[in-house]
């Protein structure tokens, strides 16, 4: 680990930098510096080394309830000698840059629209944003850039990840025309980057962009950070598969219903799966069909589609049944329909993301082709949370002697 590489510090300590507090949240941005002059896994190095990086704190009363560190680790093992610089090419844009043209937009709304354009893959009206005298910096690229050498940045991974995208997950308005985001970058890899071929593999990575705006919402300030060597792994290794069985669990107020879930793949980059569903216990389909017997509940299936690394869209389609013993007739009761997003948190692990259950009554089914008719609305719809788990070898158990 990069804490082994570093052990021994003696002199690692972290310098003065741009503080904020905003009610429960809290950060600093700032260097943290030391020399490799301990016993660690490797011999040391007497290098010195600085890692410029982004704390957010989060606090509840008086204690620190969580701490999350942006930086970029490749950086480091450059500085150590463990990891090659890149050739960097000259930083020059493809085009002339416009002029700014003034937003006139408050700091959120301008950090707000600049990732809109970011995201539009529209350089040249994103760099309409920038204040003249803007400054960047780019945790992967190491030093200042100017706005010509960043807008040659974002060209650079536009042909390397033509997809690329930033989700904003939380932005914090700091004060003074200052903004912090944290965010998800998320992207596909379709060219090749400092030297690694194109692989297509996806990519996702958490990120944070802090930002100054000033009167005119203009871009003053802007500094990224993501770590390169995450972005690296993952463009050189594939996503984990879906494929086998899976158990997973839904927390309800009677306890855990529990689901079995085989899938397979339909395509060769295993980006989409069909799916099988079976409950392995049953709590009633909310009282909405009283009537149907929940040893009838039937699902005819499901499909999962990867839209990020290791995060899928699923879709399934399930039944309320019951059976007239005296007329020998099956009848449908109500409709089930789930769309859910999850994903896999380690090969045999996922996480629902966020999901729905909605719920339908036959006769919303009027053509009978076993599908909600379009524009019907559910009569219940309901979030779903749940958990699951690869089926992997079990332990077997050994008989007592003389059995």
């Amino acid at each position: 680990s990069l804490t082994e590489h570093l052990g021994g510090n003696q002199d690692a300590n972290t310098k003065e930098g741009l503080g904020w507090t905003k009610g429960t949240i809290g950060g600093v941005h700032h260097d943290t510096v030391g020399t490799n002059t301990g016993e660690s896994s490797t011999p040391a190095t007497g290098r010195p080394w600085v890692m410029p990086h982004v704390d957010i704190y989060e606090v509840e009363g008086d204690k620190i309830k969580r701490l999350t560190t942006y930086t970029d680790y490749t950086g480091i093992l450059i500085q150590l000698g463990m990891a090659p610089a890149p050739e960097m090419p000259e930083l020059a844009p493809s085009f002339v840059l416009p002029d700014a043209e003034a937003t006139g937009l408050a700091p959120l709304g301008a950090a707000t629209e600049a990732f809109a354009r970011w995201n539009s893959q529209d350089l040249a009206h994103y760099a309409k944003i920038f204040h003249p005298d803007a400054e960047f910096y780019l945790a992967p690229a190491g030093v200042p850039l100017s706005k010509e050498a960043n807008i040659a940045m974002d060209e650079l991974y536009l042909q390397s990840f033509g997809d690329r995208k930033a989700e904003v997950l939380r932005m914090v308005d700091l004060g003074d025309g200052w903004v912090i985001s944290e965010v998800i970058f998320e992207g596909s890899h379709t060219g090749e980057y400092f030297g690694v071929p194109a692989s297509g593999y996806p990519f996702s990575l958490r990120g944070a962009v802090l930002q100054r705006f000033d009167s005119d919402g203009l871009l003053t300030n802007h500094y990224a950070y993501y770590d390169n060597l995450t972005l690296m792994d993952q463009i050189t290794t594939a996503p984990w598969a879906l494929d086998g069985i899976w158990l997973t669990t839904y927390p309800m107020t009677a306890g855990n219903l529990i689901s079995t879930t085989v899938y397979t793949a339909q395509d060769a980059a295993k980006t989409r799966y069909s799916g099988t569903l079976g409950f392995l216990n049953s709590f009633g389909p909310n009282g909405l069909f009283p009537d149907s017997d929940p040893s009838l509940t039937v699902y005819a299936g499901g499909e999962a589609v990867m839209v990020g690394r290791n995060k899928y869209d699923a879709t399934y389609l399930g039944y309320y049944r019951k059976y007239d013993a005296s007329t020998g007739v099956m009848e449908v009761l109500g409709i089930n329909t789930v769309n859910a997003r999850f994903e896999l948190l380690s090969p045999d692990q996922l996480q629902g993301v966020h999901g729905f259950s909605s719920y339908y009554l036959a006769e919303q089914d009027a053509d009978q082709d076993g599908f909600p008719d379009e524009g019907q609305e559910p009569i219940f719809c309901s979030p779903v949370r749940w958990t699951g788990k690869r089926l992997t070898p079990l332990p077997g158990c050994t008989p007592p002697p003389g059995e």
